[in-house]
């Protein structure tokens, strides 16, 4: 999407729990299963006090409005996503984050693409800010991955879940960067991944821990595997293709990229290889390896843990790019304009 208005980030925020989990004791003490113990994650970051992800939620966007400037009242509206249970069953979480954070009168909406759904409410809510239905919009993630029902470090291809809030402002009315575009590719053929041969069930956690690991191992068994390994690739290219284009910046204008926090590990090619960018340009080392993967809201932890390293500058051109399941590549270009106090 190439917008019409301008589209400011205002304010990031972040909620992350004081505990690291090492991967070291995590490996000692018989938790992650061979396949996730070289993925080159150091520690993760795990909840382990009982803190509700709204309430992880609720205190990124807290962090996050302040920072913005930007009254409660004059949201207009709110999207919250996540990947794994927020607290209840048959309950609305957005409309929770959204009362405790900005007040009752933003719409209120959850959305879920896994974890590409960080970045597509990004997309959801620049529309909105385009046309002018809203001026300012709150974004925020939210998940934590508890046992017995999920299984953080096992559960998920070259991946180790950790825990914690993020927070997005978006703002017509200005900000510490500028949205230069969005963009949103889907194959929803490539669903089967996650599926695999499991039969549907009546009902939740028919199987505990979920299988999605197994799902996965299912459909790479198949005969079609392979050639849609080559569809994933050309959606995941397509994606930063559209993004750069449309913000009218080249692949080496960009100083910096937040990728989601998902390894391979053992010197094989990571997606940043695929997009053509180095690790350096990632914030992996400093950050992604030492949290695990927050599910929808690694572009956010990373964005906002940038501006607290003061490691962006004015000009600087930044790609945020998520990868969820189902699948869908969510891209957005911003360019730093003012570097927030």
């Amino acid at each position: 999407m190439r917008h019409t208005t301008d589209i400011f980030l205002a304010a990031t925020g972040t909620w992350l729990p004081d505990e690291r989990r090492s991967l070291a004791d995590a490996v000692a003490a018989g938790l992650v299963g061979e396949s996730h113990r070289d993925l080159g994650y150091e520690s993760i970051a795990v909840e382990e006090s009982g803190t509700a992800p709204v309430d992880m939620a609720v205190a990124a966007a807290r962090q996050a409005v302040g920072r913005s400037g930007v009254a409660g009242a004059d949201f207009g509206l709110h999207l919250h996503a996540s990947v794994w249970f927020q607290g209840l069953d048959c309950w609305a979480p957005a409309a929770y984050v959204a009362n405790q954070a900005v007040g009752p009168q933003a719409i209120a909406y959850s959305v879920d693409q896994r974890s590409a759904g960080g970045l597509g409410a990004v997309h959801l809510a620049a529309a909105y800010l385009s046309c002018g239905t809203v001026a300012n919009a709150l974004v925020t993630t939210a998940d934590r991955f508890d046992g017995p029902a999920i299984d953080r470090w096992n559960s998920y291809v070259q991946a180790i879940w950790g825990d914690g809030g993020t927070a997005l402002v978006l703002s017509t009315e200005g900000g510490f960067a500028r949205l230069l575009s969005s963009v949103v590719v889907s194959d929803n053929s490539l669903e089967r991944w996650d599926r695999g041969a499991t039969p549907f069930a009546s009902g939740p956690l028919q199987e505990t821990p979920v299988q999605v690991e197994k799902r996965f191992e299912q459909h790479a068994a198949t005969p079609d595997a392979v050639a849609e390994f080559a569809q994933w690739t050309a959606a995941v290219l397509a994606a930063r293709d559209q993004a750069l284009a449309e913000a009218g910046v080249e692949l080496g204008d960009l100083k910096r990229a937040v990728l989601p926090f998902v390894h391979r590990g053992g010197g094989q090619a990571e997606l940043h290889d695929l997009l053509g960018l180095t690790e350096e340009q990632t914030v992996w080392r400093e950050f992604g390896r030492h949290v695990g993967h927050l599910g929808a809201g690694d572009p956010f932890a990373g964005l906002d843990r940038l501006l607290q390293d003061g490691a962006l500058a004015v000009g600087d051109r930044v790609l945020l790019y998520s990868v969820g399941v189902g699948f869908t590549m969510a891209a957005a270009v911003i360019e730093i304009t003012d570097l927030p106090a």
